[in-house]
């Protein structure tokens, strides 16, 4: 497989976090609407999926500019954490490790300890004020410090509207909210794609992708939200596996494969996936639901992963009783850790 880094900027506030599994169902309607997209066909590959995926996607990461642009991934639990010293020396050392909630990681992506640098909130943003023009620096740094960070939440207020009398009704005044968040200006983000080169090419991933952003990611898309324009695509060397390498560091949700995984430091979550087009209006148009490994996760394998293969985790199909063509995906790119 080859693998590329796509660059976007955001162009409005998200209802949906840009995560791996989400971005390949975005890819896979595109390729629904569009058969030219992928050679041989939707129906061809999601039959070969849990077996061969033609697609791996990483969730979108914030992009830090400067000479040599750094990522900034969530740190993994234990990284930069020595575990001499007394009991309270190291209950100290763990205590002001959770404040360093982000990796900052070079170009090259390697995760070596003299290389990867944890980082606060506030450090993170400070790095990115000082690495912007002067007028933008300026506006951010008015800010007050809760809202300090690259991405901030905001509540977004509805109410339902009555579609005969353009009105609210004559029943009580319900307003409802959803929360979204934004992203600071100027700050771009980058995700990390493989691909099989028998099912699809760089440009048509790229056009699939501005297609997203254009029409809109995710949740409220038809209202303006998630909406980013894609910079670049450039093909990237993956860092491969060496023995020296103690575990497997995810880049987007996964379900770990059980034969090949030893243990695991995750945070897990639940995935309830929703079906697009005329099933989210059937009768069943829920998925069942996939417990995950959110990104940033660290695997300890039983062995060396599979050589050659820049992915781990599981194909995961048959996830509807409306539609057993179900797919999602399971798989997550890594890095050796």
């Amino acid at each position: 497989m080859r693998t590329c880094a796509l660059t976007i900027t955001p162009l409005s506030p998200f209802g949906t976090p840009l995560k791996g599994d989400t971005l390949f169902g975005h890819v896979c309607w595109q390729a629904a609407e569009d058969p030219a997209l992928l050679d041989g066909g939707l129906e061809r590959w999601v039959g070969l999926y849990p077996e061969r995926p033609f697609a791996v996607f990483s969730s979108a990461f914030p992009l830090l500019p400067g000479e040599d642009p750094l990522v900034v991934l969530p740190r993994p639990q234990g990284h930069g954490s020595e575990e001499g010293g007394d009991r309270r020396q190291r209950f100290e050392r763990r205590k002001e490790g959770k404040k360093r909630k982000y990796l900052l990681v070079p170009g090259s992506l390697s995760l070596a300890r003299d290389q990867a640098v944890c980082a606060t909130e506030a450090e993170v943003f400070d790095r990115f004020v000082r690495a912007v023009d002067r007028d933008t620096a300026r506006q951010l740094r008015l800010l007050p410090a809760a809202a300090r960070n690259l991405a901030e939440a905001c509540e977004q207020s509805h109410n339902t509207i009555n579609r005969l009398t353009m009105t609210t009704g004559t029943g009580p005044f319900a307003p409802f909210s959803h929360e979204n968040f934004s992203y600071l200006p100027g700050l771009r983000l980058v995700l990390y794609v493989a691909i099989d080169e028998e099912a699809l090419d760089f440009d048509r991933l790229r056009l699939a992708l501005e297609r997203i952003g254009a029409w809109g990611f995710g949740r409220d898309a038809s209202t303006g939200l998630g909406r980013f324009l894609v910079d670049g695509l450039d093909e990237v060397a993956w860092p491969e596996w060496q023995p020296a390498h103690a575990a497997c560091y995810t880049l987007a949700p996964c379900v770990p494969e059980k034969r090949v995984t030893a243990r695991c430091l995750a945070t897990p979550f639940t995935r309830f996936g929703r079906h697009g087009a005329a099933l989210a209006v059937a009768g069943q148009p829920y998925k069942n639901p996939v417990v995950m490994a959110d990104e940033g996760a660290l695997l300890f394998m039983a062995g060396p992963p599979p050589a050659r293969r820049p992915y781990l985790g599981t194909g995961l199909a048959g996830l509807s009783k409306a539609d057993q063509r179900t797919i999602a995906q399971g798989y997550a790119l890594y890095l050796p850790y």
